[in-house]
């Protein structure tokens, strides 16, 4: 029998998502046909949980008196009251400090070289900030890491660490501005160690400035209008920076006038991307682009474009204009489930970026695809976003947004986890690059565990034009493939587990083929909290790099055992 208005695919989505009813409810949660889980009237409360914010059960929240987290978060907050009905937005700010103090035992202090034992002392205070309201949202946080080394195995250093994010509504349904600044230390090759024990001679400090204002407009009519302006500043600084300055600005102003289709839509879309570096008269590269664009609405749930159009792009002292076109899906099978993808035939060949995102009540999960030249360089996350995953869990259990903010904060405490994962490292070229990319990332959330699975894929090569011969001219071009594994398990109400494994691998490509490494990381560890305020660590780490480099062991691997206090205030 034919399937009507859907496929076999829709079908099995359907089926993942019907057993949510089925699926983990946290303590005292109760399941109710055909609304969000509730809890009773006058639930018990558990205890703290590791890394939980100290909030008092008698502390304003977003519903009036009493606890704003809701059920089934992580162990041991407090629960939600009976009723989940989103409030009226009012401003609610969180202020939290913090320092971790930690000593580390290795047998090998560097594994980039010949090295011996050493104890590494370590002190990271930090200082979190956020703030949401109906028009302005605000994250931040700052702080300080200090290391020493007892051994004098490696060089003392102290990084300062910046993390801001600013979301603002100026007018409503028109005026929007974005934001966000970052200070953080990264390594400088990626044939090195990745994300782990950065020798101190091969930091570069990262400081990128983002500032995003928007017009956007969507009226009754269905005609929508999208003017957008993404303005990336990169500064790059330390001994391994050269006599280029690294410093890099990028611009990516976006336009759209489209209407939606009901059935039938149309538009007209332009893009205006550029790169240039601080030491150059010149753009790196610059990309202006024009498509018109024809909608329809094939079911409330799949619509489709077709785009045409024309593409300007000088790099390399050439400019050419070639043409643009190709076509845009979106497939929303479920309310939980949306699937969109882009291919265009442009001037370097076929360019696409697909993007699957799909959220449940106990996991939710981010697949993603590109082709497309390099115009912003350190912006593009690859590893994945845990926050982003979290909070799509929780808002697939009825919460509203005052009460994710909180739940995904404790969760990410409670379990140790970054809200980032770290991305692989990139090279600085002076040369414009295509990047192809893919990405996913997997988050499950039971009662008492967590699950984080995520791998990427990219490769970095040096942008050519469909008709221009294959040359390899400029180093910097690419493999990279990796992946990581996390499990958490609350033990008790204080206590967890936690295990993890990172691989990163690197293969030169051009004149870097031959240039390959591979750094692994291995490591088990539990918490145990003392107070509220208060929790100790310890874990063990096996860390093993492989590489090619001339001026670096072809193998080499450190085991090592931390001891941590972290106390918040």
């Amino acid at each position: 029998m034919a399937l009507r208005g859907g496929s076999l695919l829709s079908l099995l989505l359907a089926g993942v998502c019907s057993v949510q009813a089925q699926g983990v409810r946290g303590a005292g949660e109760m399941r109710q046909p055909g609304t969000a889980p509730v809890l009773p009237a006058e639930a018990p409360q558990p205890p703290p949980a590791p890394g939980q914010p100290n909030m008092p059960l008698d502390a304003p929240g977003p519903n009036g008196p009493g606890p704003s987290a809701g059920p089934a978060g992580p162990p041991g907050l407090p629960r939600a009251p009976a009723s989940l009905a989103a409030p009226a937005v009012a401003r609610n700010t969180f202020i939290e400090g913090e320092i971790n103090v930690r000593g580390t035992g290795t047998d090998r202090g560097r594994l980039d070289r010949e090295s011996g034992k050493d104890i590494i002392l370590g002190v990271s205070p930090r200082l979190n900030f956020r703030s949401r309201g109906a028009q302005v949202n605000l994250n931040a946080t700052v702080g300080l890491d200090h290391v020493r080394y007892i051994k004098h195995t490696d060089a003392d250093y102290t990084q300062p660490l910046v993390n801001a994010d600013l979301q603002a509504t100026v007018v409503d349904n028109l005026l929007f501005f974005d934001g966000s600044a970052s200070v953080d230390r990264r390594s400088v090759s990626p044939y090195s160690v990745q994300t782990a024990d950065v020798p101190s001679d091969e930091q570069v400090k990262t400081g990128i400035v983002r500032l995003s204002p928007r017009i956007e407009q969507r009226r009754p009519s269905g005609w929508n209008t999208l003017l957008r302006s993404d303005n990336t500043w990169t500064r790059r600084s330390g001994q391994q920076v050269g006599s280029d300055s690294g410093n890099t600005y990028s611009q990516n102003t976006q336009a759209k006038f489209e209407r939606v289709p009901e059935r039938l839509g149309a538009g007209i879309e332009g893009s205006h991307q550029t790169l240039r570096y601080e030491e150059d008269d010149e753009d790196v590269i610059r990309l202006d682009s024009a498509r018109l664009s024809v909608g329809l609405a094939v079911t409330p749930q799949f619509t489709a474009w077709a785009l045409g159009g024309a593409e300007r792009s000088r790099f390399g002292s050439i400019t050419e204009t070639d043409a643009d076109y190709g076509g845009r899906v979106r497939w929303a099978p479920l309310e939980r489930s949306v699937m969109t993808a882009e291919v265009r035939k442009r001037f370097f060949g076929t360019g696409f970026n697909v993007q699957w995102n799909h959220r449940h009540r106990n996991f939710g999960f981010t697949l993603g695809g590109s082709r497309e030249p390099v115009t912003e360089p350190d912006n593009v996350q690859l590893s994945g976003n845990i926050a982003q995953q979290f909070d799509a869990i929780y808002r697939s259990r009825g919460y509203s947004e005052s009460q994710r903010e909180a739940l995904v904060r404790a969760a990410l405490n409670s379990y140790g986890l970054p809200a980032n994962l770290t991305d692989p490292v990139s090279l600085r070229v002076n040369s414009p690059q295509l990047s192809t990319t893919a990405n996913g990332l997997l988050s499950v959330m039971g009662r008492r565990t967590v699950l984080i699975v995520s791998a990427y894929y990219r490769k970095l090569a040096q942008l050519r034009r469909s008709d221009d011969p294959v040359l390899a001219l400029a180093p910097g071009d690419i493999r990279q493939a990796g992946g990581l594994v996390s499990w958490s398990l609350q033990l008790t109400p204080l206590s967890g587990f936690e295990a993890s494994y990172r691989v990163d691998d690197s293969r030169g490509l051009g004149v870097d083929l031959g240039r390959n490494s591979r750094d692994q990381v291995v490591s088990l560890g539990t918490t145990h909290s003392l107070s509220p305020k208060t929790r100790v660590n310890l874990s063990v780490q096996h860390h093993r790099l492989e590489t090619t480099e001339v001026s670096r062991p072809q193998a080499a691997s450190a085991n090592s055992a931390t001891l941590g206090v972290n106390y918040r205030f």
